[in-house]
């Protein structure tokens, strides 16, 4: 058998290393997690690819009634407290189902760009039905962890970037005008096909391209 190339060795390096910090989470051993989280910051809103219950660590130091310092080590990290698994629990649902009262106040949410649920939920529909169909075009068969808009409320700065294996590119997602007319600016391409680029507006009344070929 050939050896793999080196795109292809990064790509199983760092699935592997996903997996090895969800599987830490998973065992509530969060020595390991803020070890690697302090390592690559990025990995503290780490889901299983193509897992179940989409939990991130927050969710499973809910679960495990983490001490409080791990939980506030975790959100200041940068840790989603927005972040819905796959039946829709934050990780304050989790702690409050399970009795929690601790991690409660910790893990509650302050959103910076508050959003009716309506609108919220709509864009989110459209949002998603832009990613299956871009991810299609480029021949992508993954079952994705698909990004969430109660996320972009709690970032600062309402930006979030969706990258997608295999895609060689992503989707950049930037929340406008929150507390007036909310939309989202949607930006998406692949690096190696050339002037696939292309920008959508999404509201809660519909997703419409308004820029392509860059």
């Amino acid at each position: 058998m050939g050896r793999r190339g080196g795109a292809g060795q990064y790509k199983e390096q760092h699935q592997a290393q996903l997996d090895e910090v969800a599987d830490a989470a998973y065992r509530g051993d969060w020595t390991a997690v803020l070890a690697a989280v302090e390592k690559s910051p990025g990995l503290v809103n780490t889901r299983r690819t193509g897992g179940r219950s989409g939990w991130a660590p927050l969710h499973q130091a809910a679960w495990h009634g983490a001490p409080g310092a791990v939980v506030r080590q975790l959100v200041d990290a940068g840790g989603w407290r927005t972040l819905r698994a796959a039946d829709g629990e934050r990780p304050v649902d989790v702690a409050t189902r399970l009795g929690r009262r601790d991690l409660v106040p910790l893990l509650e949410p302050e959103p910076v760009h508050p959003l009716q649920d309506r609108a919220q939920r709509a864009m989110e529909q459209y949002l998603h039905a832009l990613v299956r169909i871009r991810t299609a075009d480029f021949g992508v068969e993954l079952k994705l962890n698909l990004p969430q808009i109660g996320v972009l409320t709690e970032l600062p700065d309402g930006k979030l970037w969706f990258a997608v294996p295999g895609m060689y590119g992503g989707f950049a997602i930037v929340l406008e005008e929150a507390a007036t007319s909310p939309r989202l600016r949607v930006s998406s391409h692949c690096r190696v096909v050339g002037y696939s680029g292309q920008t959508h507006h999404i509201t809660a009344d519909g997703c419409a391209l308004i820029e392509s070929g860059w």
